[in-house]
């Protein structure tokens, strides 16, 4: 009976070749060289077929390593199987780490199979993907092969992300869970993950701040008189933010080849919702959206739109508006604009249908089919009422001039013809 192979037998062999008793199929060469290397020779159960493969030499590949590899061959072997083809599909994953298997996800992304929609996706969001993936998940995971990562890491990940920053764990959860489903479904075929391990994912949610925050008409008033004091560009696009009730990306990105004739046409690149949408620009927002350069709000240093100083102006607005109020007024975002001019809507007259147009909110995907009716002359008539409404207030709090309001609407203003609601009372405005 062949004995089976130890240190010993294999230190002493100095030609030939040594089969091992224990593991089948298994052998120990001895070359001309004099190099000792590890083969495997076994027909496949039930099959003419023979299996012929070399592992490599002793002792890069120690004896416990060769039994392991030969074990996995006989796996196959006695079932009847060719393993040659298993083994080539476990190298590929093997090699299909978290980082290659993202890149083609993202790949996908930019040639949008990434969805059943089957859209692109926004410039914005695509950077926010990959800032998720380069911030939370390459520096913990990027390395591992993805075929390896659970259920129970994942958690750990979101869950580490959580005691410091719970809307970025929710964001890091969703954006996992985007990944993970898309390698293993069908459009991910090329990754070959077998199971979903983020699948559950969705129960863990971090309590978020309620989006509900509008502004009041009288802190509306405060606003214009904070905004008033900020340099130029910067009162210019904070104004913008109120008076279209775009999205600040929207505004702060804007390029002068997007104004014709009054109408501001945000392209669908640069819309939430993949879909261009107009914006029927009052004398004001005109006045403010003009000038010479490519774009609205040039950046000062660099060729492109002003993506900074932002956020710190509009800390600033903010803390005038509460020595204004002579109380902390609570914080705000550029986003909350946009629900303060939904929120008045019913207040101005304006519709439902026309309101929510206004905000480019997609209608029910059978209104789609069915009406294909743009509702641009409502919006044209909501902007300028809105418009109108703001002037209004800014002539209240007698920073008309400084926020360079048209002389037309200041005559009307000045007329008596715009009434306005303070403090829940209709109150006319002017003399």
């Amino acid at each position: 009976m062949q004995p089976a192979l130890n240190q010993s037998t294999i230190a002493t062999l100095t030609d030939g070749h040594v089969l091992d008793a224990l593991v089948p199929g298994l052998s120990l060469a001895v070359l001309p060289s004099g190099k000792k290397k590890w083969k495997y020779h076994r027909r496949v159960s039930c099959s003419p077929t023979v299996v012929k493969l070399t592992l490599g030499s002793f002792p890069a590949y120690n004896l416990e390593e060769a039994r392991a590899w030969a074990s996995k061959l006989n796996y196959y072997v006695e079932r009847g199987e060719e393993p040659r083809q298993f083994l080539r599909r476990d190298t590929m994953q093997f090699r299909m780490t978290v980082a290659t298997a993202h890149a083609l996800h993202m790949q996908a992304v930019l040639e949008g199979r990434a969805t059943r929609a089957k859209r692109l996706n926004r410039p914005r969001t695509i950077a926010d993907k990959r800032a998720v993936y380069d911030r939370d998940i390459a520096p913990f995971i990027g390395h591992r092969v993805i075929h390896n990562i659970t259920e129970r890491e994942l958690v750990a990940l979101v869950l580490q992300k959580g005691t410091t920053a719970k809307v970025r764990a929710n964001r890091l959860a969703a954006e996992l869970k985007t990944f993970f489903g898309w390698a293993s479904g069908l459009r991910g075929l090329e990754v070959g993950l077998a199971l979903d391990p983020s699948r559950r994912l969705g129960d863990i949610r971090f309590p978020e701040p309620s989006r509900e925050r509008q502004l009041s008409i009288e802190e509306l008033g405060w606003f214009l008189r904070a905004v008033a004091e900020e340099p130029r560009d910067l009162r210019r696009g904070m104004l913008l933010w109120l008076l279209t009730a775009a999205r600040i990306s929207e505004v702060i990105c804007a390029k002068r080849e997007e104004i014709r004739d009054g109408i501001w046409t945000i392209p669908a690149v640069r819309s939430k919702n993949s879909r261009p949408h107009q914006v029927s620009l009052g004398p004001w927002a005109a006045a403010l959206m003009a000038g010479s350069s490519e774009w609205v709000f040039p950046a000062q240093k660099v060729d492109g739109p002003r993506k900074t100083g932002w956020y710190p102006a509009r800390d600033r607005v903010l803390a005038r508006m509460s020595g204004y109020a002579g109380r902390p007024i609570e914080r705000f975002t550029p986003h909350d604009f946009r629900r303060t001019a939904r929120s008045n809507t019913k207040r101005l007259g304006v519709d439902h249908e026309t309101a929510e147009a206004m905000l480019n909110h997609v209608k029910h995907p059978l209104m789609r089919i069915y009406d294909g009716y743009d509702l641009a002359d409502e919006k044209a008539a909501w902007f300028r009422t809105w418009e109108t409404e703001i002037v209004s207030l800014a002539h209240a709090a007698g920073v008309a001039d400084k926020l360079e309001i048209p002389n037309e609407l200041l005559r009307m203003s000045n007329s008596g013809r715009w009434l306005t609601r303070l403090g829940g009372k209709l109150v006319k405005m002017g003399k």
